[in-house]
């Protein structure tokens, strides 16, 4: 069994570390293991201890524990997911502990939490030095964190493609998490979004009226993780084109909780949540899509259609359909996505990722849809 001084560490997805750091040293009073950057070796590990039938994700998380524990690591943190991730905690516990490990984990999707102070009392187990207080201190600057990251991303995402000097906006957000990691509270947060965005926004760039504009859609945790999907926006933005993608923490999580969220919120929240448009859109998706979708296909995939038929509508010029190789929701997803293209007729490309996928054969194929896409606009304009 791990023992004080915990040290918590949480598996790499995107910049989603920095906040979950901020958390853990001032909310917990822990110190906090951040896994090495993803790397082949990261898959590879993961890979190696994983059974053959799981997804990518499982994987990815699993190589990132085994990582994060070489660097000293006692205790690891799971927050499952909607799919079939949400009961991966166990199977990934009963692995690391056959391979020797010795560790704690901290399971939050069978943990019983249904209220903020049962949500306190599972962490107080891992954080000896925290209060009530401290932690409701430390929460503003770390869900702050997390929308400012999405907030940046998002605008660095529909510009990078037209900067007039290659890697200016690489180096503006390199040093924007920089700066972040070393916040100790809400101004130091509020103040770093504020320069960065003032920096980008002085970027010079070359972008035209109506650029190519490409929706990216998907599975969770591979569309939000740059390495899992081989930077796939990063690439389709430097061949020339706006990129826009939805699907981050802060709109799936914190402006958008599911049924399931809002009754684990109604104990310690003073007001109706349900009433408040944001939150509604999950309970709308099904009325939004019904042409298409009849019932809900569970995880993602109403949100993949329903954002895909959105972006449609707003006479976008291609989609990405992003998905780890095995995701059930999103393989059934599919045939929905086959029917908005055909009756929207908007391209869309299918790209399916696991531990073998090869950078070469995803930067082929982007170069070739990104060709066809400009042509057809060229075609339509004309």
């Amino acid at each position: 069994m791990a023992q004080p001084p915990y040290k918590l560490s949480y598996p790499q997805l995107g910049n989603y570390d920095v906040p979950i750091r901020h958390f853990v040293l001032h909310g917990l009073g822990d110190d906090y293991v951040a896994p090495p950057p993803m790397t082949k070796r990261t898959i590879e590990i993961g890979a190696k201890y994983s059974p053959d039938f799981v997804c990518a994700p499982f994987k990815c998380m699993m190589g990132c524990y085994i990582e994060a524990m070489e660097k000293g690591a006692n205790v690891i943190i799971q927050t499952g997911g909607t799919c079939r991730l949400g009961y991966y905690g166990e199977l990934h516990e009963q692995i690391l502990r056959d391979l020797g490990y010795d560790f704690e984990i901290f399971n939050i999707t069978i943990a019983n939490y249904k209220n903020i102070w049962g949500l306190f009392k599972g962490m107080k187990q891992f954080a000896p030095k925290t209060n009530l207080f401290k932690m409701a201190k430390a929460l503003p600057a770390t869900a702050r964190m997390i929308s400012d990251i999405d907030k940046v991303e998002d605008y660095m995402r529909q510009n990078m493609g037209f900067e007039l000097h290659d890697g200016d906006f690489e180096a503006a957000h390199k040093k924007y998490l920089a700066t972040l990691r070393q916040a100790n509270n809400l101004r130091d947060v509020k103040e770093a979004y504020n320069v960065v965005m003032e920096l980008m926004k002085n970027i010079p760039i070359n972008k035209p009226e109506h650029p190519l504009r490409v929706g990216v859609v998907g599975e969770y945790f591979t569309i939000m993780d740059p390495y899992s999907n081989h930077e796939v926006e990063k690439k389709i933005a430097k061949m020339g084109a706006e990129v826009h993608r939805w699907m981050n923490l802060s709109n799936s999580v914190m402006h958008c909780p599911d049924e399931g969220t809002l009754k684990k919120l109604k104990g310690y929240l003073t007001y109706d949540i349900r009433k408040f448009p944001s939150s509604i859109w999950h309970k709308t998706q099904l009325k939004d899509i019904s042409k298409y979708v009849k019932y809900d296909m569970g995880s993602s995939s109403v949100a993949t259609a329903t954002l895909a038929e959105n972006y449609a509508k707003q006479g976008f010029d291609g989609l990405v359909h992003v998905k780890s190789f095995g995701c059930m929701p999103e393989m059934d997803v599919v045939p929905v996505l086959h029917n908005i293209s055909a009756d929207y007729k908007i391209p869309i490309l299918y790209l399916s990722y696991d531990t073998q996928t090869s950078d070469t054969g995803i930067e082929t194929r982007l170069e070739a849809f990104y060709d066809m896409i400009q042509m057809r606009k060229e075609v339509t304009e004309s």
